[in-house]
């Protein structure tokens, strides 16, 4: 008897990003830090948080790519198979490409990933901003004013950002499942 082996990728084990650690995991557990110290950290959870999101876009990118080069191409491919009379049984060649088409097209409606690819290019954006914030009051400013009210202007716009994702994917993904393209939900930071 024949012993059944399970494929590598289905045993693969997802890695922890450092921006699912949270800035308390980041900092290795430490309290008390002083607000100089607290606002390194968080710039460092900012800059996990922009790599949480590259490594989605990149991901969301391929997927939409993918799908859109191989409709294309099943296009193609069935109309050239239908125009050339030399090739016999034409349509029995043709008709399954135009069905895998349709079924290429029936996932990137359901999966949404054009609009989840954009939806973390201007997650992108919007992080780097506040990065670029954070660096320009440590460059800039005596690091030893930080303020505690400065942290936690940072802190609301960086939750405010992920506020808007999270809502935005859960319309995005409740839209794709509903069969409708997904509506365009304007942003307060949209470049």
């Amino acid at each position: 008897m024949q012993k059944l082996t399970v494929p590598k990728w289905l045993l693969r084990r997802r890695e922890t990003l450092p921006s699912e650690l949270g800035l308390f995991g980041l900092v290795d557990n430490r309290t008390g830090l002083s607000p100089e110290e607290a606002l390194v950290a968080f710039r460092d959870l900012v800059s996990a948080d922009m790599d949480w999101a590259d490594s989605r876009k990149t991901r969301f990118r391929r997927s939409a790519a993918v799908v859109r080069i191989l409709a294309l191409g099943m296009t193609a491919l069935s109309t050239v198979i239908l125009g050339i009379s030399a090739i016999p049984n034409r349509a029995s060649w043709a008709l399954p490409l135009v069905a895998s088409v349709t079924l290429l097209g029936g996932l990137d409606a359901f999966f949404n990933w054009r609009s989840r690819w954009v939806l973390m290019e201007e997650t992108l954006y919007r992080m780097n901003r506040l990065r670029d914030e954070i660096d320009f009051l440590l460059v800039t400013g005596d690091p030893a004013q930080v303020t505690r009210e400065q942290l936690e202007r940072f802190f609301a716009d960086q939750q405010a950002i992920w506020s808007d994702v999270s809502r935005r994917w859960v319309e995005f993904r409740r839209t794709s499942q509903a069969g409708d393209s997904p509506p365009a939900i304007p942003s307060s930071d949209t470049p």
